[in-house]
């Protein structure tokens, strides 16, 4: 184990990494779709995993492993800024390591950006690996990270069982108001335990307003009694920078639902699903996909029992703030305990007036 630690180099990522780095990902995926053949063949091809590459990561900010002259492995990033503060990705296609001691070339590498990202405050760390790969998710597991998000796929056939009679329609702009009613509670829900994610709306009423009027999305309204209880909404998954088992054509993204709780386990969410896979069908689709926070029990609970499979893990750990100023430079002076106190002079006269 020593030795191969010792053999590893870590350089920055170059443009002459990114020929051989581009063929390990096209290996990982070719193995994940081996056991998944719905997904697109697209990033089986190590020239299109190469694009990938080039178009996300203009500055291949980066590291990579050399062992014997050879990339063994490497890891690129992006730095995200925004309201849910700093973070430092590593998507998907952004990471690989040979099957030699694999384990030990990502912890050699994480260690190595990690440190790069914390002096640059950026405290939550994040990565998104293929299904298929356990073992490099234990690694990440062993370097502090738990699972946040899943990433699931099914094709676009209807769902045959649960499905209730609900009237189903199309949002239109009058419908605005409907819909953030329901976003707001989709929000509270997944405020609550155990999921915790603060309760901040990002599609609003300006969002809407400029994101119904291109047909190539979807928003449906389920009703009962004529009251709004539930909606889902799609769009393409192509323009959406998302995973590489979803990032095609082909594939049609949900990117909201939700059924109010008290009418939930009566066939509407998945009579809203059958409705948007029919949608999906007739506008050429083949697969459907979804994301999930892995704490999301409803949820997740609902989209794995309607044929939804995982395809990616999405893995994060958020290191303690006070790294930035408690960090291992520290002077020993500047610390509560001194090692080498200064000499205590006491005031014999008033020593011996206690």
């Amino acid at each position: 184990m020593q030795e191969n630690l010792i053999s590893i180099q870590i350089v920055p990522f170059r443009d002459n990494h990114l020929k051989d780095a581009a063929v390990l990902v096209a290996t990982r995926y070719r193995t994940e779709r081996a056991l998944n053949k719905s997904l697109p063949a697209r990033f089986e091809d190590a020239g299109a995993v190469a694009s990938l590459l080039q178009d996300y990561t203009k500055e291949r900010a980066g590291v990579v492993a050399i062992r014997g002259g050879r990339l063994a492995g490497f890891l690129t990033y992006m730095l995200l800024s925004g309201g849910g503060g700093r973070t430092a990705y590593v998507p998907d296609w952004g990471h690989a390591a040979d099957s030699i001691d694999r384990r030990e070339t990502y912890r050699t590498m994480y260690a190595s950006v990690a440190r790069r990202w914390v002096t640059s405050g950026y405290f939550t760390h994040a990565v998104t690996v293929l299904a298929h790969e356990r073992e490099v998710m234990d690694t990440w597991f062993s370097l502090g990270f738990g699972m946040i998000e899943i990433n699931a796929l099914r094709d676009v056939n209807p769902i045959s069982e649960g499905v209730a009679e609900v009237e189903i329609r199309r949002v239109g702009p009058e419908d605005i108001d409907l819909v953030l009613t329901l976003r707001v509670a989709l929000q509270r829900h997944v405020a609550a335990a155990p999921v915790f994610i603060p309760l901040i709306i990002h599609r609003g009423r300006k969002h809407y307003e400029q994101w119904l009027p291109d047909s190539t999305n979807a928003l449906w309204l389920a009703y009962r009694d004529g009251d709004t209880v539930a909606f889902m909404e799609l769009e393409p998954s192509s323009r959406l920078g998302v995973v590489m088992p979803v990032f095609d054509e082909t594939t049609v993204t949900i990117t909201g639902a939700f059924t109010k709780e008290d009418i939930r386990q009566h066939g509407i969410g998945a009579a809203l699903l059958n409705h948007s896979l029919e949608w999906a069908r007739s506008a050429g689709y083949k697969n459907c996909a979804v994301e999930v926070e892995s704490t999301n029990i409803v949820g997740s609970s609902f989209w794995h029992g309607k044929g939804f499979k995982p395809v990616c893990y999405s893995l994060a750990r958020h290191i303690d703030e006070r790294i930035a100023w408690a960090h291992e430079d520290r002077n020993d002076a500047d610390l509560c305990w001194n090692p080498h106190p200064p000499p205590i002079y006491v005031n014999s006269a008033v020593q011996s007036q206690a």
